[in-house]
Protein backbone atom coordinates (compact mmCIF):
# COMPACT_ATOMS: atom_id res chain seq x y z
CA UNK A 1 0.00 0.00 0.00
CA UNK A 2 2.73 2.27 0.86
CA UNK A 3 4.26 2.05 -2.52
CA UNK A 4 1.51 2.43 -3.98
CA UNK A 5 1.23 5.72 -2.50
CA UNK A 6 4.51 6.50 -3.53
CA UNK A 7 4.09 5.93 -7.00
CA UNK A 8 0.73 7.87 -7.42
CA UNK A 9 2.45 10.27 -5.32
CA UNK A 10 5.71 10.39 -7.80
CA UNK A 11 2.99 10.43 -10.78
CA UNK A 12 1.23 14.01 -9.52
CA UNK A 13 4.43 15.82 -8.72
CA UNK A 14 5.76 14.81 -12.76
CA UNK A 15 2.31 15.59 -13.70
CA UNK A 16 2.01 19.11 -12.29
CA UNK A 17 5.90 19.45 -13.24
CA UNK A 18 4.67 18.79 -16.78
CA UNK A 19 1.54 21.59 -16.75
CA UNK A 20 4.05 24.27 -15.51
CA UNK A 21 6.81 23.93 -18.24
CA UNK A 22 3.88 24.69 -20.96
CA UNK A 23 2.85 27.79 -19.35
CA UNK A 24 3.77 30.67 -21.33
CA UNK A 25 6.48 32.60 -19.37
CA UNK A 26 6.32 35.41 -17.92
CA UNK A 27 7.55 38.19 -20.36
CA UNK A 28 10.98 39.84 -19.62
CA UNK A 29 11.79 42.98 -18.85
CA UNK A 30 13.35 44.74 -21.77
CA UNK A 31 17.08 45.95 -21.56
CA UNK A 32 18.04 49.68 -22.81
CA UNK A 33 18.32 48.86 -26.57
CA UNK A 34 14.91 47.45 -26.68
CA UNK A 35 13.53 50.86 -25.71
CA UNK A 36 13.50 53.57 -28.42
CA UNK A 37 14.39 57.26 -27.65
CA UNK A 38 11.37 58.96 -29.18
CA UNK A 39 8.31 61.17 -28.27
CA UNK A 40 5.84 59.64 -26.38
CA UNK A 41 2.84 59.34 -29.74
CA UNK A 42 -0.41 57.76 -27.97
CA UNK A 43 -1.38 59.99 -26.93
CA UNK A 44 0.51 62.60 -28.91
CA UNK A 45 2.43 65.53 -26.88
CA UNK A 46 -0.47 68.37 -26.23
CA UNK A 47 0.23 71.57 -28.37
CA UNK A 48 1.80 73.17 -25.67
CA UNK A 49 4.56 70.58 -24.51
CA UNK A 50 5.25 70.57 -28.81
CA UNK A 51 5.69 74.53 -28.42
CA UNK A 52 7.60 74.01 -25.25
CA UNK A 53 10.22 71.98 -26.77
CA UNK A 54 10.85 73.76 -29.63
CA UNK A 55 11.04 77.05 -28.48
CA UNK A 56 13.17 76.08 -24.70
CA UNK A 57 16.82 76.84 -25.47
CA UNK A 58 15.60 80.29 -26.78
CA UNK A 59 13.59 80.64 -23.33
CA UNK A 60 16.68 79.57 -21.70
CA UNK A 61 15.49 78.98 -18.47
CA UNK A 62 17.76 79.61 -15.24
CA UNK A 63 15.28 76.85 -13.38
CA UNK A 64 13.42 73.99 -14.38
CA UNK A 65 11.67 70.50 -13.25
CA UNK A 66 11.58 67.75 -15.70
CA UNK A 67 9.71 64.51 -15.41
CA UNK A 68 6.19 62.82 -16.19
CA UNK A 69 2.74 63.55 -14.74
CA UNK A 70 3.97 63.76 -11.31
CA UNK A 71 6.13 67.05 -12.04
CA UNK A 72 3.24 67.95 -14.68
CA UNK A 73 0.76 68.19 -11.45
CA UNK A 74 3.49 69.66 -9.30
CA UNK A 75 1.67 72.96 -7.92
CA UNK A 76 3.34 75.89 -9.04
CA UNK A 77 3.82 78.13 -5.81
CA UNK A 78 4.82 75.12 -4.12
CA UNK A 79 7.87 74.02 -6.46
CA UNK A 80 8.92 77.75 -7.01
CA UNK A 81 9.83 76.72 -3.37
CA UNK A 82 12.77 74.87 -4.71
CA UNK A 83 14.68 76.77 -6.70
CA UNK A 84 16.40 80.50 -6.69
CA UNK A 85 14.43 81.23 -10.40
CA UNK A 86 11.14 81.13 -11.73
CA UNK A 87 11.23 77.10 -12.96
CA UNK A 88 9.66 76.31 -16.36
CA UNK A 89 7.78 73.00 -15.38
CA UNK A 90 8.65 70.22 -18.00
CA UNK A 91 6.20 67.24 -16.82
CA UNK A 92 4.46 65.41 -19.51
CA UNK A 93 1.87 62.43 -18.22
CA UNK A 94 2.48 59.62 -19.12
CA UNK A 95 6.44 59.99 -20.08
CA UNK A 96 8.77 56.88 -19.66
CA UNK A 97 12.44 57.75 -18.91
CA UNK A 98 13.32 57.16 -22.99
CA UNK A 99 10.32 59.87 -23.67
CA UNK A 100 11.77 62.14 -21.43
CA UNK A 101 15.44 61.50 -22.83
CA UNK A 102 14.27 62.58 -26.32
CA UNK A 103 12.88 65.84 -24.76
CA UNK A 104 15.63 66.74 -23.22
CA UNK A 105 17.69 66.42 -26.27
CA UNK A 106 15.45 67.91 -28.75
CA UNK A 107 14.67 71.03 -26.61
CA UNK A 108 17.88 71.60 -25.02
CA UNK A 109 21.16 73.15 -26.57
CA UNK A 110 24.88 73.88 -25.83
CA UNK A 111 25.59 76.99 -23.86
CA UNK A 112 22.30 77.27 -21.88
CA UNK A 113 22.39 79.26 -18.62
CA UNK A 114 20.44 76.35 -16.78
CA UNK A 115 21.37 76.77 -13.04
CA UNK A 116 18.87 74.57 -11.34
CA UNK A 117 16.89 71.36 -12.46
CA UNK A 118 14.68 68.93 -10.05
CA UNK A 119 14.18 65.54 -12.25
CA UNK A 120 11.64 62.60 -11.18
CA UNK A 121 10.81 60.19 -13.43
CA UNK A 122 10.45 56.17 -14.00
CA UNK A 123 6.96 55.11 -12.58
CA UNK A 124 6.26 54.53 -16.22
CA UNK A 125 8.97 52.37 -16.99
CA UNK A 126 8.19 50.01 -13.87
CA UNK A 127 6.19 47.41 -15.85
CA UNK A 128 8.57 46.96 -18.94
CA UNK A 129 12.22 47.60 -18.07
CA UNK A 130 14.76 46.35 -16.00
CA UNK A 131 15.81 48.68 -13.08
CA UNK A 132 19.49 48.75 -14.51
CA UNK A 133 18.03 49.68 -17.48
CA UNK A 134 15.49 52.74 -15.94
CA UNK A 135 18.32 53.97 -14.12
CA UNK A 136 21.16 54.00 -17.22
CA UNK A 137 18.55 56.62 -19.32
CA UNK A 138 18.08 58.75 -15.82
CA UNK A 139 21.92 58.69 -16.29
CA UNK A 140 21.70 59.67 -19.63
CA UNK A 141 19.16 62.43 -19.14
CA UNK A 142 21.91 63.78 -16.65
CA UNK A 143 24.86 63.39 -18.85
CA UNK A 144 22.49 65.43 -21.74
CA UNK A 145 21.90 68.29 -19.08
CA UNK A 146 24.99 68.54 -18.27
CA UNK A 147 26.62 68.62 -21.72
CA UNK A 148 24.53 71.74 -22.91
CA UNK A 149 24.45 73.25 -19.30
CA UNK A 150 27.58 72.29 -17.19
CA UNK A 151 27.16 75.09 -14.42
CA UNK A 152 23.38 73.52 -13.92
CA UNK A 153 22.71 72.09 -9.98
CA UNK A 154 20.55 69.30 -10.62
CA UNK A 155 18.06 67.43 -8.06
CA UNK A 156 17.10 63.96 -8.70
CA UNK A 157 14.39 62.83 -6.69
CA UNK A 158 14.07 59.19 -6.22
CA UNK A 159 11.49 57.12 -7.01
CA UNK A 160 8.05 57.93 -4.79
CA UNK A 161 5.88 54.99 -3.51
CA UNK A 162 3.33 53.25 -5.22
CA UNK A 163 0.39 52.05 -3.56
CA UNK A 164 -0.53 48.75 -6.65
CA UNK A 165 1.87 46.41 -7.69
CA UNK A 166 2.27 45.28 -4.17
CA UNK A 167 5.67 43.61 -3.06
CA UNK A 168 7.01 43.72 -6.90
CA UNK A 169 7.55 47.49 -7.40
CA UNK A 170 8.27 48.27 -4.14
CA UNK A 171 11.03 45.35 -5.25
CA UNK A 172 11.71 47.43 -8.02
CA UNK A 173 11.69 51.00 -6.91
CA UNK A 174 14.00 50.63 -3.99
CA UNK A 175 16.47 48.57 -6.70
CA UNK A 176 16.30 51.84 -8.61
CA UNK A 177 16.67 54.17 -5.86
CA UNK A 178 19.99 52.11 -4.50
CA UNK A 179 21.64 52.74 -7.94
CA UNK A 180 20.36 56.52 -7.67
CA UNK A 181 22.57 56.91 -5.02
CA UNK A 182 25.61 56.31 -6.95
CA UNK A 183 25.10 59.10 -9.61
CA UNK A 184 25.54 61.68 -6.86
CA UNK A 185 28.05 64.05 -7.21
CA UNK A 186 29.39 67.51 -7.24
CA UNK A 187 26.33 68.89 -9.24
CA UNK A 188 23.79 66.21 -8.54
CA UNK A 189 22.01 65.66 -5.30
CA UNK A 190 20.03 62.57 -4.92
CA UNK A 191 17.19 63.29 -2.91
CA UNK A 192 14.87 60.28 -0.96
CA UNK A 193 11.36 62.66 -0.14
CA UNK A 194 9.58 59.68 0.26
CA UNK A 195 9.39 59.13 4.17
CA UNK A 196 6.50 61.33 4.96
CA UNK A 197 4.54 59.09 2.91
CA UNK A 198 5.83 56.02 3.98
CA UNK A 199 5.05 57.53 7.77
CA UNK A 200 1.56 59.03 7.13
CA UNK A 201 0.25 55.91 4.71
CA UNK A 202 -0.51 52.44 5.45
CA UNK A 203 0.66 49.85 2.74
CA UNK A 204 -2.98 49.30 1.95
CA UNK A 205 -6.41 51.31 2.03
CA UNK A 206 -6.58 55.27 1.82
CA UNK A 207 -4.44 57.81 2.25
CA UNK A 208 -5.04 61.69 1.98
CA UNK A 209 -1.71 61.80 0.73
CA UNK A 210 -2.39 60.38 -2.44
CA UNK A 211 -5.52 60.81 -5.29
CA UNK A 212 -4.81 57.23 -6.49
CA UNK A 213 -2.24 55.18 -6.85
CA UNK A 214 0.12 56.94 -8.18
CA UNK A 215 -0.46 60.82 -8.12
CA UNK A 216 -0.14 63.00 -5.18
CA UNK A 217 -2.76 65.36 -3.65
CA UNK A 218 -1.94 69.13 -2.41
CA UNK A 219 -1.24 67.84 0.69
CA UNK A 220 0.98 64.73 -0.77
CA UNK A 221 3.35 67.71 -2.47
CA UNK A 222 3.50 69.89 0.33
CA UNK A 223 4.85 66.87 2.37
CA UNK A 224 7.65 66.05 -0.74
CA UNK A 225 8.06 69.67 -1.13
CA UNK A 226 9.27 70.23 2.10
CA UNK A 227 11.50 67.16 1.93
CA UNK A 228 13.04 67.81 -0.73
CA UNK A 229 13.73 71.55 0.62
CA UNK A 230 15.31 70.04 3.64
CA UNK A 231 17.40 67.91 2.05
CA UNK A 232 18.62 70.92 -0.61
CA UNK A 233 19.83 72.72 2.20
CA UNK A 234 21.67 70.07 3.61
CA UNK A 235 23.50 68.71 0.54
CA UNK A 236 24.17 72.17 -1.67
CA UNK A 237 26.13 71.77 -5.16
CA UNK A 238 29.47 72.86 -5.28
Amino acid sequence: MTRRIRHRTRAVVLLLGACLAALPAAPALADPTDVPVEPRSQPPYPDWMSTLIGTLRQRNPAAILMGDSLVAGWPKDLSATLFDAEPVNFGAGGDTTANLLWRVRNAFAPGMALRSALLLVGTNDLTKRTPDAITDTIGDILSTIHADAPRACVTVVALLPRRDGGSAYATRIRAINDRLRTMASPRVRVIDASAPLRERCPTTGPCDLYKDSVHLTRTGYELVTDAIRTAQQQQPCS
